[in-house]
């Protein structure tokens, strides 16, 4: 039986064109042409020009993996973000990206979703791209993601947090220290019962370590601590049901104020209580961590501690630009660059008895 015979289109290669090509087209060496896309500032800016007209007329793209596979490491510096779709780590990408931007450098992403084995997943996948560099946004990676970071010989960042005893570059602040901060903005007003609301999720390990800081701030006080957990995923549904089960206390047994752990708990608390018959901050004061946009539009508005997001991603791209500058920047002694927070001061921790 004869059978009909369909013949297959050729596969359309991404590009047709070689870095030859262009060279010929420009009437220079190929090594000029790889020089035009690798340090272009070393390129004078007529000839830029002309072999800008060419590429973009031909449509040509570098390949990556050609210019990795020649030069050991790829044009690319690799970063794992916690939440990527928090305002908190988009402004953090957004500073990486305004540094790098002029250097020729690429910034590929990966989401953690504050998983560890979601983080290891990412590096392991990075490690084949053969990056310049990393930036990670935690310090208490996986054995095996340690061991990753121990064997590529690159310049690896830290941002977000300060650790003691790290092997690698930091940059960011101590969060426990955040959460002293804030409890002694309330101790300071003789606030005797302060409670600070964790989120539900155990991954928010950033906020486990503020709320660290808030006790260690209590005991130091001669105060004992008083650390709830959310009842619910949604932060904003936990704060709302954080000032109900208050509402719902004797006025005698009622924390005089609460610290939350992110400021859309303190949002969904503050937008909850005119409808439990609560007055915020006369009945009790608020205070969040994070200086979201809505927390200056809430009534009242939400005292907050705001942390320096675009400063940490700008300084710890700097961090690896200066490494990469340098003949071993992998071997250079790790460093700690200190961004520090500001406590934003607004109506809702106003306390008056």
């Amino acid at each position: 039986m004869n059978r009909p015979v369909h013949s297959r289109a050729p596969r359309r290669k991404a590009s047709t064109h070689t870095v030859h090509d262009i060279a010929a087209l420009a009437g220079v060496s190929a090594i000029t042409v790889s020089r035009y896309f690798n340090s272009p500032e070393k390129v004078s800016e007529a000839l830029r020009e002309r072999l800008k007209e060419i590429v973009d007329r031909l449509g040509y793209v570098p390949s990556q993996v050609a210019g990795g596979l020649a030069s050991g490491r790829g044009r690319v510096v690799c970063a794992v973000m916690q939440n990527i779709a928090s305002a908190t780590f988009a402004d953090l990408v957004q500073g990486m990206t305004d540094e790098l931007q002029a250097s020729g450098l690429q910034l590929l992403l990966a989401n953690a979703q504050y998983s560890r084995d979601l983080e290891e997943a990412a590096i392991r996948t990075f490690a084949g791209w053969h990056p310049s560099a990393l930036i990670l946004t935690r310090d208490d990676h996986t054995p095996a993601a340690e061991a990753m970071l121990a064997a590529l010989g690159i310049p690896i960042v830290e941002a977000w947090g300060l650790v003691p005893g790290r092997p690698y570059h930091q940059v960011g602040f101590p969060h426990a220290e955040a959460g002293v901060l804030l409890a002694e903005h309330f101790l300071r007003q003789g606030v005797s019962r302060l409670r600070f609301v964790l989120p539900r999720t155990e991954v928010d390990f950033r906020a486990r370590q503020r709320g660290a800081g808030y006790a260690d701030a209590m005991r130091a006080a001669g105060r004992l601590p008083d650390i709830a957990v959310a009842a619910v995923d949604d932060d904003f549904e936990a704060g709302a049901r954080e000032i109900q089960a208050l509402a719902a206390t004797p006025r005698a047994q009622r924390p005089r104020a609460v610290v939350f752990a992110n400021d859309n708990m303190a949002a969904g608390a503050i937008l909850h209580a005119p409808g439990l018959g609560l007055r915020l901050p006369a009945d009790c004061a608020v205070a969040g961590f994070g200086d979201a946009p809505v927390s200056r539009h809430l009534q009242p508005a939400l005292t907050t501690l705001r942390p320096p997001r675009y400063q940490i991603g700008q300084q710890a791209a700097r961090t690896v630009l200066r490494l990469l500058g340098e003949r071993d920047g992998s071997a250079a002694s790790p460093t700690q660059t200190l961004l520090a927070c500001e406590l934003i001061e607004r109506e809702s921790s106003v306390v008056r008895d």
